[in-house]
């Protein structure tokens, strides 16, 4: 009985170990997937204004050049929001290739153009900062403007929404990447050419971003 004892011990070791084996090699592929699918976002969700529907208007607002700026409403061109947080690590890395997109649409004839702009919520030192580190030019308009956000309901950053000329929201979704940003403009039939993807992060965060997260539970 005790050679039986010992061999069932040493068989339940085994399969022990095996199990530990296994579950270590598991962890390491889904992390190998994480990376290669990039950073993860909010899930779209039915809230907020729905496609095909006039998106909300807010008139009067200024954005970092001291311009006068609206969201939603008839205009002559597409237009492209894109909601972010100073807190949100993915919306910073993004910024570049969205600059580079403004420039494309600021350069579209017709209906090839569009205009961009980023709304955003936070103190003022963080709107510095962050603008700062992003790489945004005078092709898109920055905006604080925490309301606006309140209103589409967006729920997690980076989040897009398109609005087509005659005011109505032809697109909305998930923007952890430049690809996902060109296919949201895909909805109002604007093809834009291939921007290099996210950049590396900075290698010292924005001050504001400590201790903050990807994607901020409200914006």
């Amino acid at each position: 009985m005790r050679v039986v004892q010992i061999v069932v011990d040493v068989v339940l070791v085994a399969l022990a170990a095996g199990l530990l084996a296994l579950l270590l090699a598991l962890t390491r592929e889904v992390g190998r997937i994480q990376v290669r699918l990039g950073p993860l976002g909010a899930s779209m969700t039915e809230a907020g204004p729905r496609t095909d529907e006039l998106a909300p208007v807010f008139d009067g607002l200024t954005d970092q050049e001291g311009r006068t700026v609206s969201v939603g409403g008839r205009r002559e061109r597409t237009q492209l929001v894109l909601f972010t947080s100073t807190t949100c690590t993915t919306c910073l890395a993004l910024m570049p290739g969205v600059a580079q997109l403004a420039e494309l649409g600021a350069e579209g004839a017709g209906a090839d153009g569009f205009e961009v702009v980023v709304v955003s919520d936070g103190h003022d030192a963080e709107h510095r900062e962050f603008l700062e580190l992003s790489g945004l030019g005078r092709s898109v308009s920055y905006l604080s403007a925490r309301h606006v956000g309140t209103a589409y309901q967006v729920s997690g950053t980076p989040y897009g929404v398109v609005i087509s000329p005659d005011g109505r929201l032809t697109g909305k979704g998930v923007c952890n990447r430049v690809r996902q940003v060109r296919e949201l403009l895909g909805t109002a039939g604007i093809e834009v050419g291939e921007v290099p993807e996210t950049r590396p992060l900075p290698l010292v965060p924005p001050l504001s971003a400590v201790g903050g997260h990807a994607h901020d539970e409200h914006h």
